[in-house]
């Protein structure tokens, strides 16, 4: 089975996605399972690591740490995505992560993990990392004022993606794919997408408030919940 939980955004200090993250854990059957944090779209930050640590080792898992930063090791890489049951990558900058992983070939080594059962999930840019394109704040690294913008992602889902959808700015993403003919995917903070075997299957959410839709020149609707 091929899995990939994109998670439009939320908390992990006050637990907002828990029970998305205890349900990604529930799609692996074995114990012990390890989860890989790629944690490069925050700079590898050193506090975001060990709360990411924290968390999901209170879910019973083994976390282990993908630093980009500073690895180029292609053996290391491959060795660490390849032992891996879950691949979670955090928020930051998309727009610098898709450098990173072009240039050490990541992107390859994700999309082979995916075709192999590995479970890949991320929250935000980690999140929209996985879809053909987004609707991404990449560019107010340089200027806050910059506007939201097209970001050209890995193409595992076939959608432009916007997190953080119940932000009010969020919204002119109906208008933007709109305006350009895309196919736009959003989600509410706390809400994620469960895409199996290359097919949306529905949403799961840690606030019943929070919700998935999709978006084109022609209608918007929301996703429906996911039916195990």
């Amino acid at each position: 089975m091929k899995v990939i939980i994109p998670i439009g955004g939320g908390n992990i200090e006050t637990k907002s996605t828990l029970a998305i993250d205890k349900f990604i854990i529930s799609l692996v059957n074995k114990k012990n399972i390890k989860v890989l944090f790629i944690p490069i779209a925050s700079g590898d930050n050193p506090s975001y690591i060990a709360k990411f640590n924290d968390y999901y080792s209170n879910l019973n898992c083994f976390v282990d740490v993908l630093y980009l930063s500073n690895t180029t090791n292609d053996n290391l890489i491959k060795s660490k995505i390849f032992t891996s049951d879950i691949i979670y990558i955090g928020g930051g900058n998309t727009s610098k992560t898709m450098r990173i992983f072009k240039r050490n070939n990541v992107n390859k080594y994700l999309f082979d993990a995916y075709e192999n059962g590995i479970i890949l999930t991320g929250l935000s840019a980690g999140a929209m990392i996985y879809f053909q394109s987004g609707y991404s704040d990449a560019n107010r690294s340089t200027n806050p004022l910059n506007p939201l913008s097209y970001l050209k992602c890995l193409d595992f889902i076939p959608f432009c993606f916007c997190p953080h959808y119940n932000e009010k700015e969020r919204k002119t993403f109906d208008n933007f794919v709109q305006e350009k003919d895309l196919s736009g995917l959003a989600l509410d903070d706390n809400c994620a997408l469960v895409y199996i075997d290359n097919q949306i299957q529905g949403i799961i959410r840690s606030n019943e408030n929070s919700n998935g839709y999709l978006i084109n020149k022609n209608k918007k609707e929301k996703i429906p919940l996911y039916k195990e």
